[in-house]
């Protein structure tokens, strides 16, 4: 007994000093930055890994922004604990995967690594990003199975001009499937898809004497809305393409997109390809620039007239004003009429009809003004101009509508040749949402009434209304309580309302107008069709208000509409229509809207 208690406290000792030496080396912190290759080619990948070592918390770190590569994915995380010979260790990895884009020397600078409240610093890494390698002492061109090139159509443009890049695939292997999440980033730069009528279609195409099958993925038109040299960043897709497998596949047949035959030996996987940026030097348009150049590009016509050359005063007469050609029509506002004094001018109605053709926009703007003249005599209205850079000549144009003129006769005197369609009291009617009813000259004789008399009969039919008014309104107020999606519907239009109301209060350079303007429309329809609005896109509305039966004048004039109040967010300067000119479009889409849905 006495042997046995002298040897348990140096057991106990040795145990403490083990214990206190695993935590000693558990407790040392090393931090070390890598790469797993120091050459790549462009369009090749590759991993930034950092390693952690005697940490039990995971590292804080943040990569900035470096020149030649692009970000592919991550950051990936990954934890790892040992214990051996009674020694603990843990090692904590991040790692991120970059796509090289252009040739050169990339420096990964020093990286602070934040852990608990101690801050570490990784060591400068190197990179070359070459576009071939030696191979026995000779250049090997770069050999890529698969890879995808951004080919614009013009390098150097000049503001507002249209260019198109189109986005191409080069595979040497079966594509199976491929996805693009959103178009590229292009910071002054107004972009459209140019709509695709089918899949991509496979060509065949021999490239530095290798064959490739080759399809344009997507292709963007792209206007620029400053100058200098602008920068369109990749565009980044997912392919599911063919790769061997150790495993043969035992499928006979397979229905690709590219309709490649049936394979063995392969199987398929999914990877992230970018394309290459695309540099543009975009040029400031010739100075010095007309008195009323508005930022139109490209080739246009205007065209001006009234219905009538003849009407009374105070008859109503329609004067159209239409823009057709091809250029950045999305940007472009109509010119407005200039009026001698004594004819009253109301708020137009606008339409557009412009679709893409030829990779550039093409078609017609339309604005229709009711005039009501008040003095009786000949009115002369100035011809309407329109001014614009011509692409071709490379010098401004005006061009005139013409000088309009108009009889206007007065009511009491002679009947002219041609007469208006509208009178006084449509005009008046034209801003109610119910029509005039003429009354009549008619006679009516007394009825035979009860002894009760009218008033008997007209209290208790009051009464009744109210005791079904009331019962409706609690029977409504129930149901609304019971079905959230009711009370949405039903209360759609108050909230357009408040949102409507709550714009006309903010400043002209207030960031929050524009967005209520947007919530105000797009809430209202997705309150109505009960519909998640954040999540859906103009194109998507469109299909959703196609859907339920809406006219398709009213879907083109919403899609145009949203279009142009977002280029009006995004691209300040881009859209020339003021604050107040944003609300009354968004009141007029408003109650257009209310009648449908």
């Amino acid at each position: 007994m006495r042997k046995t208690g002298k040897v348990m406290p140096h057991r106990n000792i040795l145990i403490f000093l083990l214990f206190g030496m695993s935590c000693m080396v558990f407790g040392q912190t090393k931090v070390t930055a890598s790469l797993d290759a120091k050459q790549v080619l462009v369009q090749e990948s590759f991993t930034w890994k950092l390693e952690v070592v005697g940490s039990d918390g995971m590292p804080n770190v943040r990569l900035g922004d470096i020149d030649k590569i692009a970000l592919l994915s991550g950051p990936m995380q990954s934890s790892n604990y040992t214990f051996v010979n009674g020694k603990t260790s843990s090692k904590k990895t991040i790692s991120y995967t970059f796509v090289a884009l252009e040739t050169g020397k990339v420096v990964f600078p020093p990286v602070d690594v934040i852990i608990g409240k101690k801050v570490f610093k990784t060591q400068e890494l190197k990179l070359e990003i070459v576009a071939s390698r030696r191979s026995n002492g000779k250049q090997v061109a770069a050999k890529q199975s698969v890879y995808l090139r951004a080919m614009p159509s013009k390098t150097s443009v000049y503001v507002g001009e249209p260019l198109t890049v189109r986005y191409k695939l080069f595979t040497k292997v079966g594509v199976y499937n491929y996805q693009v999440e959103k178009l590229p980033d292009a910071v002054g730069f107004w972009a459209e898809e140019v709509p695709q009528s089918a899949q991509p279609r496979l060509v065949s195409e021999v490239i530095d004497g290798e064959r490739y099958n080759t399809a344009v993925l997507k292709t963007v038109l792209y206007y620029p809305t400053k100058s200098g040299e602008l920068v369109i960043d990749p565009l980044n897709t997912e392919l599911e393409i063919e790769v061997k497998s150790n495993q043969r596949n035992n499928r006979r047949f397979n229905d690709p997109f590219f309709n490649d035959p049936f394979f063995s030996g392969k199987r398929k996987a999914t990877k992230n390809f970018l394309s290459n940026p695309v540099k543009i030097n975009v040029m400031s348009l010739p100075e010095p620039r007309p008195r009323k150049f508005s930022g139109a590009v490209g080739n246009f016509r205007i065209r001006a007239g009234l219905d009538t050359n003849a009407v009374f005063a105070n008859d109503a007469v329609g004067l159209s004003i239409s823009l057709t050609g091809s250029g950045n029509f999305k940007a472009l506002q109509l010119p407005e009429p200039k009026l001698p004094e004594g004819i009253d001018i109301f708020k137009p109605e606008r339409t557009d009809n412009i679709s893409i053709k030829g990779m550039k926009h093409s078609g017609s703007k339309k604005s229709t003004y009711l005039l009501v003249p008040r003095i009786p005599g000949e009115i002369v209205i100035a011809p309407i101009e329109f001014t614009y850079f011509d692409l071709k000549t490379k010098k401004y144009v005006t061009r005139s509508s013409g000088q309009i003129s108009m009889s206007v006769y007065d009511a009491e005197g002679s009947q002219p040749v041609v007469t208006s369609g509208y009178s006084k009291e449509e005009v008046e009617l034209m801003q109610e949402d119910i029509r005039y009813i003429k009354s009549a000259d008619n006679h009516f004789t007394r009825a035979q009434t009860s002894a009760l008399g009218g008033r008997f009969w007209i209290i208790h039919i009051i009464g009744l209304l109210a005791l079904g008014g009331a019962y409706a309104y609690e029977y409504q107020s129930r149901r609304l309580q019971g079905n959230l999606d009711l009370r949405r519907r039903t209360n759609a239009i108050k909230a357009a309302r408040k949102q409507l109301n709550k714009a006309t209060k903010l400043s002209e350079d207030s960031e929050e107008l524009r967005a209520l303007l947007h919530q105000c429309i797009t809430g209202f329809i997705g309150a109505r069709l009960n519909v998640s609005e954040n999540t859906l896109d103009t194109s998507e509305f469109t299909e959703l208000l196609s859907k339920h039966g809406v006219p398709s004048e009213l879907i083109d004039e919403n899609k145009a509409f949203l279009e142009g109040l977002a280029m009006d967010r995004f691209a300040p300067g881009a859209v020339k229509r003021s604050a107040s000119e944003w609300i009354s479009a968004t009141q007029e889409l408003f109650q257009k809207l209310r009648r449908v849905l």
